[in-house]
């Protein structure tokens, strides 16, 4: 019998630190920090990484660097880990920060992320600061005359004023974070996936976004929301070092100078 419990106390030891580096793991961390050429370099290790079309500007962040946007993008091809259903299918979290001009903008609301090359899976900011997530549901565009799947109220985001953003979902309700507070949580509602790319800053034409981006990142798991202040107050990286001590995520993340 002390010899099953020696076993099993060498199992856990070894086993559970391996099983928590999926816990807290993003499958896209962009910090736009150092950016060379047209590529924006994926600090998660799942080479999620994004190319310019018209490049963005590069401006002082949240934290280092940060991407200016107006009538530019980032674009990143849909993978493995960041899998085209992702946002369609259940479970997500999409962080980052944004300094938005609030201006510019035919039709009043611009999108900071989206999901293509058909419309779908969208982060939209209005002028009048509200946030809305939408998506294609069955044969219906979420968002226009038809409110998103779930849209804010308007002022809770100021002209070119940093503010920290998260939409989540646990596959029952989306859940919507404005620096760290609950803004709004709807019922969850399957969109249609099969996305082939996502892009930051408006995806073409008038579909723009005039603002800054930084620090944003993609996890394939719902957040909580005191996962989310963690992120605020450290940084995606710097949070994603700090779900398992001692685990070799640590140390290998730990190498990588987010901010």
């Amino acid at each position: 019998m002390k010899r099953v419990l020696v076993v099993l106390v060498f199992i856990c030891t070894f086993l559970f630190p391996a099983i928590s580096q999926a816990i807290g793991e993003p499958v896209l961390a962009f910090s736009f920090d150092d950016v060379e050429m047209d590529v924006v370099e994926d600090l998660s290790g799942f080479g999620n990484d994004g190319t310019f079309q018209s490049k963005p500007k590069t401006v002082d962040g949240r934290f280092g660097e940060a991407l200016e946007f107006q009538v530019s993008r980032v674009v990143v091809p849909a993978s493995d880990s960041l899998s085209s259903e992702l946002f369609g299918e259940g479970k997500f979290t999409l962080s980052l920060w944004i300094s938005a001009k609030l201006i510019g903008s035919v039709s009043f609301w611009q999108q900071v992320f989206r999901a293509g090359p058909d419309p779908n899976d969208t982060l939209f900011v209005n002028d009048d600061g509200r946030l809305s997530w939408r998506g294609w549901v069955g044969a219906q565009w979420c968002g226009g005359a038809r409110e998103g799947l779930c849209e804010t109220v308007p002022g809770l985001v100021d002209a070119e004023t940093w503010t920290h953003i998260a939409v989540v979902s646990d596959a029952a309700n989306f859940r919507i974070y404005v620096n760290g507070e609950l803004s709004k949580e709807t019922p969850f509602q399957q969109t249609r996936g099969n996305n082939r790319e996502y892009v930051i800053g408006g995806y073409a034409g008038d579909e723009v976004y005039n603002g800054a981006v930084d620090d944003l990142a993609i996890f394939a798991e719902t957040l909580s929301q005191s996962d989310i202040l963690s992120i605020m107050e450290r940084g995606v990286m710097g949070f994603a070092t700090a779900v398992e001590p001692g685990s070799k995520l640590t140390t290998t993340w730990g190498k990588v100078k987010f901010h």
